[in-house]
């Protein structure tokens, strides 16, 4: 007998609509129809979706994703497959919930949800919690309608139930309205005498969509909706009517042999005005690396600036909505100070009471409790700990492919002393969106916690290189001034601590930094009047070992004795 598992999974249940009478009528027809389906349809699916068949049933299966996107994804597939089938159809079911694998089966409500759904659902159709919908983007989610709350067969609570298929209403194809905000990648225009430009700028265009689908501070309209758009004159205002969409890139490629020249323009279609404009050139005798290189330079400055223009917005024409609260709330956290840390708390928790089970807020409240801890604001280190892992957790039960969410808890993990769970989450954050600059600090972070300093450094200048003004760039800056006191850079952590300072003049961290740097230069002078007239003004009665405390070293002792060692030097008491 072998232990119980649990876990948090996407569950999908499938079920043949009227098995026992198919078999009544032909059973050796029903039979190699089904084992048709199996073979050629329904498994290879699964697989290329991620998904894991768990338990095979005569006339059924229960799959198993890490993602619920992967699961909708999956039945859509299989549904859209089997349309024209005249005698095997499906019904389908889909919950996220918690599971128990258990000599070989699988139990636990997220099993019992999904297999109950799966009757609600129309033959060739799909039912899925409202759980599950609100994990799902935009354009997907707009394909499900609700078929209203409903209590199901041996499960306590009641379910909102959103269905696919015949069950529903056909879904609008103009994207509808939603508060989290949106951007349109239109097709990259072409000029120049490279013979292959256009498929150069078809390849840019799909690899920007692509990558900024990962990113979930905001939703990205499909390549299918964009290339409506190939070589048309394009109306802002009407791409805003049509489909609801907060931002679009416009770009222009042009190309003279190897060399090829993009002209990017971001522009907000509430206003009309540009967000951000730049180039970006590059020389390659392998386009698919330049188109690399391009696609990564666009995207260290695209998605800070979304980002940036969401948060400047909600300052004066917030609507109350979970999307407009939360980012209210980035943009007091990305200000690190104690006053609007607290602020954005407040902000998060309203978004989440709006949204509960979205996620939404759940990620941003995770790095507020370790921004807390870290600068020494927050309570005690294990109660802070505590809640950024908690919220954590629930961001990613929410959505387990995000990014943002993953990194959010290797932050909490690495910051709670559990660097190699740390280094776990955040490698799979980056597995999902290399791109994420954030992902890449907190796999710093918990690196520089095992000592494995080199590796650290690379994933510190990897940051820096997607995102320079990444809004979470602070702690990149303040991992990168660590490594660098433990490699014996001082003149380097000198420069990266006055840069920490400059931006982020309220955190105590770039003050610490600064004062450790001069004494470890011999500039005692300096080092104490840093202490005096900055980190205790800052923080009064702090001492070094608070400070030791403070800092997330994991089990790198040294590393911790060091830095204690260096502000006593600098004259913080011990």
């Amino acid at each position: 007998m072998t232990s119980p598992s649990r876990k948090l999974a996407a569950i999908l249940s499938a079920d043949v609509v009227g098995y026992s009478r198919l078999m009544g009528q032909d059973e050796v027809r029903t039979l190699s129809a089904l084992r048709s389906l199996r073979q050629k349809t329904f498994e290879p699916v699964i697989l290329a979706w991620r998904g894991t068949v768990v338990k095979r049933m005569g006339d059924g299966w229960l799959v198993e994703f890490a993602s619920v996107v992967d699961a909708v994804n999956c039945a859509m597939e299989v549904q859209k497959e089997l349309a024209d089938e005249d005698i095997i159809k499906l019904r389908m079911g889909i919950h996220i919930g918690d599971i128990v694998h258990e000599d070989e089966d699988i139990y636990g409500d997220g099993v019992n949800i999904a297999s109950r759904l799966q009757e609600q659902a129309a033959p060739g159709g799909i039912a899925i919690s409202a759980f599950a919908h609100g994990s799902l983007d935009e354009v997907v989610r707009s394909g499900f309608q609700s078929l209203g709350t409903s209590k199901l067969k041996n499960i306590s609570q009641k379910i909102e139930i959103f269905g696919w298929g015949d069950a529903a209403p056909a879904p609008d194809p103009v994207t509808k309205p939603s508060d989290r905000s949106s951007v349109m990648v239109l097709p990259f225009s072409v000029s120049g005498g490279a013979a292959d430009g256009e498929l150069m700028a078809e390849g840019l265009t799909d690899a920007v969509i692509t990558a900024l689908s990962r990113f979930s501070w905001f939703l990205t309209l499909p390549r299918n909706t964009s290339n409506r758009y190939r070589d048309k004159s394009v109306d802002i205002a009407q791409l805003r009517r049509d489909h609801h969409v907060s931002y679009v890139l416009e770009s222009s490629l042009r190309t003279s042999g190897a060399r090829a020249r993009v002209n990017a323009e971001l522009l907000d279609t509430r206003t009309g005005k540009s967000v951000w404009s730049d180039r970006f050139d590059g020389t390659a005798e392998d386009p698919f690396e330049l188109e690399d290189k391009i696609t990564r330079s666009i995207l260290s400055e695209l998605t800070s600036r979304i980002v940036g223009a969401e948060t400047q917005r909600v300052k004066t024409g917030g609507d109350g909505s979970a999307w407009d609260l939360m980012m209210q709330g980035r943009g007091l956290l990305w200000r690190i100070s104690e006053e609007d840390i607290a602020a954005a708390q407040k902000l998060f928790h309203r978004a989440i009471e709006l949204e509960p089970e979205s996620g939404l807020g759940q990620a941003d409240l995770a790095w507020s409790y370790g921004y807390q801890g870290f600068c020494g604001w927050g309570g005690s280190l294990e109660e802070v700990g505590r809640n950024s892992i908690l919220a954590s957790e629930k961001a990613i039960a929410a959505d387990p492919t995000d990014a943002y969410a993953l990194a959010a808890g290797s932050g909490a993990r690495s910051f709670s002393g559990d660097s190699a769970y740390g280094i776990t989450l955040a490698r799979r954050a980056i597995k999902y969106n290399y791109n994420l600059a954030a992902a890449h600090t907190v796999l710093a972070l918990a690196l520089f916690q095992t000592a494995e300093y080199e590796e650290a450094l690379e994933h510190v200048g990897e940051a820096f290189a997607l995102s320079p003004n990444d809004p979470l760039k602070s702690i990149t800056l303040a991992v990168r001034g660590i490594i660098f006191l433990m490699t014996g850079q001082h003149e380097e952590m000198l420069d990266n601590a006055q840069v920490l300072i400059r931006d982020f003049p309220g955190m105590p961290t770039g003050w610490r930094h600064l004062a450790s740097s001069y004494a470890l230069l011999g500039r005692s002078d300096e080092a104490l009047k840093v202490v005096n007239e900055k980190i205790l003004a800052l923080l009064p009665g702090h001492t070094a070992g608070e400070a030791g405390r403070t800092v997330p070293f994991g089990d790198n002792i040294a590393a911790r004795s060091h830095f204690v060692d260096a502000l006593v030097k600098a004259g913080l008491p011990k």
